[in-house]
C-alpha cells in the first residue's frame, strides 16, 4: 500500500469521520431544540388564534364540538382540548392522535427527543368564561424538518469532505514529492547506480537523501582513487614516458588477445608510421622541443578515442607509431588517420621539410599471429621509406583475402541477408562457471553457414558494422539465446554489438520481444563490450532499465582496457563484468595481471557485482582467478562440474 493511502487512512479518515459525527451531534441538538421552541410558539400561536375566532362565533355546546373537531382532523394536530373552567370537571371536549405521518426514521426520536409545550388560550366570548383551549401540534413535522436538515447538512459536509479531501491530496502530494527523489535514489542505489541527487526541502527527506549522497560520494571516490592508482601503474610500467602511448610489448599482448578473440575484433587494422630522421630532429631543433613534439603526438592520437574508443595506440620504438583499428577493413584509411595526426603536429612546429613519415598498412584476420601482422608491416614500410613522398604501402598476407575491398563487401552482404533470411546464424555456447563448476551461463557466439562450413563471428562481425547490420544481427543473436534457453532451460547470454547502444529501434524491439519471452527471458544475459558501454553510458543505462524490467541480466565484457572510465562503474547498473582475455593470459605468473585482476574483482565485490575472466587456457590460470577472488571463468580451460 503506497505512503498515500496509508496516511489517508491513518489520519485523513478518521479525521472526515470525527468531523462528521461531532458536527451531527451539534447539528442534532441545536436543531432538535430550536424546533422544539418554534414548535411551541407555533401551538400557542394557534391556541390563540383560534380562540379569538370562536369568541367572535360565540359558538356553544354541539356547535362548539363540530368546529374543534373539524380542526382536530386537519391532521396536522397531536392534541386537541377544551378544558373546563373548573379544574375538577373532566374536558369539555378532549381529542389526541399518537401515529406517526412523518417520513423521518424513528430512531432519530430516540437521538433527539423533540418535547414542545402545548399552547393555551381562554375561550371567552362574552363575559362568560366557556374554558382553556389547548393546542399542541404533531412532533412529526419538526422531527421531518429535522430529518431534510440532516439530509442538506450531510451533501454539503460531504461535498466540503470531497473539495477538502481534494486540496488536501494536492497539498499532500506537494508535501510528499520530494519523496519521489528520494525512492528514485533509493532503487538506483539498489541497482548498483550510486548517482547523487539534490537535497529536498523537508528535513527528514533530507537527511535520507543526504547519507545516500554520501554513500554514492565515497563510492565515486573510491573508484576513483583506484582508477588513478591503476593509470599510474599502468603509465610506469607499459606506457611510454614521452607519448603515453603503449610501449612495443603492452601493444603486441593486446594485438594478440585480438587475434586470438571470437567477435568482431578478430579482424580489422593495423598501421605503422615512421618518423624518420629523428635524432637529426633532435640535433636541429633539442631534444627540449622536440620531447614537446612527441608529448602532442602522443596527445592527438590518444584523442582519436573520443571518436574510436577501441582503437589502441603504441610507439614500438623511438621513431615507429603503430594504431591497432578493430573492425576496420580498410587498413589504409587507418594508416592515412594515423599519418595525418603526426604531421599536423610536425606542421605546428615547421619541421615537415625536414623529416618523411613512410607508413605501411594490412588487415588482420582471427587465426592470424603477430609475427606474421609485424613482419608483413615491417616489409611494405621498407618499401615506403625507399619513395620520396610518403606513400602508405598496404601489405599483403599470404592468407588474406585477395579480392579487393568493394568486391569482398558485397560478397559479405551477399551471405549475411542470405544468412539472416533463410536462417543460416547459429551460436555456438560456451560454458561460464563459478569456482565449484557449476554453471553461470552458456555464452553464445554466433557462428554462419557459408558453403556447408560455419565461420566464426571474428570473421564476418566487421563486415556487419560496415553493411550496418548491426540490429538485425542483434535481433538474431537475442532470438538464438532464446531459442537455446527454451531447448536446454539453462542461462543463455547473447552478445550485443557496440551499434546496439546507438539504434533505438533495437530498444524498441527488444522490449516487446521480452515481453513476449517473459519466461525465458529470467535465464537470459545480454553483454556489451567495455568501449561502447563507457563510451555511451546514457545509452547503456537505458538498456539495462529494459532488460531488468523483463528480469534480464547485463553484463560488459572484454573489462580492463579503458582504466581511466572505471569511475562510471557505479553508475551504470550492469549485473556482473568480464575481464578480458589479456589480462587472463598466464596470470598465474604475471604478476602485473594478477594485480588488475584482484582491483577489479574487489571493485566489483564493492558495488555487489560479479567478476568473470575470459580466455582461460589452462587449469593453472583458471586456480589462479579463482585464488583471486573472481566470480566465474570462462575459456578453452574451463569446464561444467557434472557432479
Amino acid at each position: 500500500m503506497s505512503l498515500y493511502k496509508k496516511l489517508a487512512l491513518a489520519f485523513i479518515g478518521p479525521m472526515i469521520i470525527g468531523i462528521f459525527i461531532i458536527s451531527f451531534v451539534i447539528m442534532g441538538e441545536r436543531s432538535s431544540q430550536y424546533l422544539e421552541e418554534q414548535l411551541a410558539i407555533e401551538n400557542l400561536n394557534d391556541a390563540n388564534g383560534t380562540v379569538l375566532h370562536l369568541n367572535k362565533l360565540n359558538l356553544d355546546g354541539i356547535e362548539l364540538e363540530t368546529y374543534l373537531s373539524a380542526m382536530a382532523n386537519q391532521g396536522v394536530y397531536q392534541k386537541v382540548r377544551l378544558l373546563s373552567p373548573d379544574p375538577q370537571a373532566p374536558p369539555i371536549f378532549d381529542w389526541s392522535n399518537s401515529a406517526t405521518t412523518g417520513n423521518y426514521p424513528p430512531i432519530l426520536k430516540a437521538w433527539f427527543p423533540i418535547k414542545s409545550s402545548p399552547g393555551q388560550a381562554m375561550l371567552q366570548p362574552g363575559w362568560t368564561q366557556q374554558g382553556t383551549l389547548e393546542v399542541q401540534r404533531h412532533d412529526d413535522l419538526a422531527y421531518d424538518e429535522l430529518w431534510k436538515t440532516a439530509q442538506n447538512m450531510f451533501w454539503a459536509l460531504l461535498a466540503s469532505v470531497a473539495l477538502a479531501g481534494l486540496l488536501g491530496s494536492i497539498l499532500l502530494q506537494r508535501i510528499l514529492s520530494p519523496l519521489k527523489g528520494v525512492v528514485l535514489q533509493a532503487q538506483a542505489i539498489g541497482e548498483r547506480r550510486f548517482i547523487t541527487t539534490s537535497e529536498p526541502s523537508t528535513n527528514e527527506f533530507a537527511e535520507v537523501t543526504r547519507a545516500m549522497n554520501e554513500l554514492a560520494r565515497r563510492v565515486r571516490e573510491m573508484l576513483e582513487k583506484e582508477s588513478q592508482r591503476l593509470s599510474r601503474q599502468r603509465e610506469a610500467t607499459e606506457a611510454d614516458s614521452g607519448t603515453g602511448l603503449l610501449l612495443r610489448s603492452p601493444f603486441m599482448a593486446r594485438l594478440g588477445a585480438k587475434l586470438e578473440s571470437d567477435d568482431a575484433d578478430a579482424s580489422g587494422s593495423v598501421a605503422l608510421i615512421r618518423l624518420t630522421n629523428l635524432a637529426r630532429l633532435n640535433q636541429n631543433f633539442g631534444r627540449q622541443t622536440m620531447d614537446a613534439v612527441l608529448t602532442e603526438i602522443g596527445n592527438s592520437i590518444k584523442r582519436l578515442n573520443t571518436t574510436h574508443p577501441d582503437w589502441i595506440a603504441g610507439r614500438l620504438n623511438g621513431s615507429d607509431f603503430c594504431l591497432l583499428a578493430p573492425r576496420i577493413n580498410e587498413p589504409k584509411r587507418t594508416a592515412e588517420t594515423l599519418q595525418r595526426i603526426i604531421w599536423e603536429v610536425l606542421a605546428n612546429f615547421d619541421m615537415t621539410e625536414h623529416t618523411k613519415l613512410p607508413g605501411s598498412c594490412v588487415g588482420y584476420t582471427a587465426g592470424q599471429t603477430t609475427g606474421q601482422i609485424m613482419t608483413a608491416l615491417d616489409g611494405a614500410l621498407v618499401v615506403s621509406d625507399e619513395q620520396e613522398e610518403s606513400e602508405i604501402i598496404v601489405a599483403n598476407l599470404v592468407s588474406g583475402n585477395p579480392l579487393p575491398i568493394r568486391e569482398q563487401s558485397s560478397w559479405w552482404q551477399s551471405q549475411l541477408l542470405t544468412a539472416i533470411k533463410e536462417k543460416q546464424l547459429h551460436i555456438a555456447t560456451f560454458p561460464v562457471v563459478t569456482p565449484e563448476g557449476q554453471l553461470i551461463h552458456n555464452e553464445g557466439m554466433l557462428r554462419i553457414s557459408v558453403d556447408g562450413q560455419l565461420r566464426s563471428a571474428g570473421e564476418f562481425m566487421p563486415w556487419v558494422h560496415r553493411l550496418d547490420l548491426s540490429y538485425e544481427i542483434d535481433q538474431v543473436a537475442t532470438r538464438l539465446a532464446i531459442d537455446n534457453i527454451r531447448e536446454t532451460n539453462q542461462n543463455t547470454c547473447a552478445n550485443l554489438t557496440s551499434a546496439a547502444l546507438l539504434d533505438d529501434r533495437l530498444n524498441t524491439w527488444l522490449e516487446v520481444f521480452l515481453k513476449n519471452h517473459i519466461n525465458e527471458a529470467t535465464k537470459l544475459s545480454l553483454e556489451i563490450g567495455e568501449a561502447a558501454a563507457f563510451a555511451q553510458a546514457d545509452n547503456f543505462k537505458r538498456l539495462v532499465a529494459i532488460a531488468h524490467t523483463a528480469g534480464v541480466k547485463v553484463g560488459i565484457e572484454h573489462m580492463g582496457y579503458r582504466i581511466s572510465d572505471i569511475g562510471k562503474l557505479g553508475d551504470l547498473g550492469m549485473d556482473y563484468i568480464k575481464m578480458d582475455s589479456l589480462f587472463s593470459r598466464d596470470i598465474n605468473n604475471n604478476s602485473g595481471n594478477a594485480a588488475l585482476m584482484r582491483t577489479y574483482i574487489n571493485i566489483a565485490q564493492s558495488l555487489g557485482l560479479s567478476c568473470i575472466a575470459e580466455g582461460i587456457s589452462n587449469e593453472d590460470e583458471l586456480n589462479a582467478v579463482f585464488e583471486l577472488g573472481a566470480s566465474g571463468a570462462c575459456g578453452q580451460g574451463v569446464s561444467i562440474n557434472d557432479n
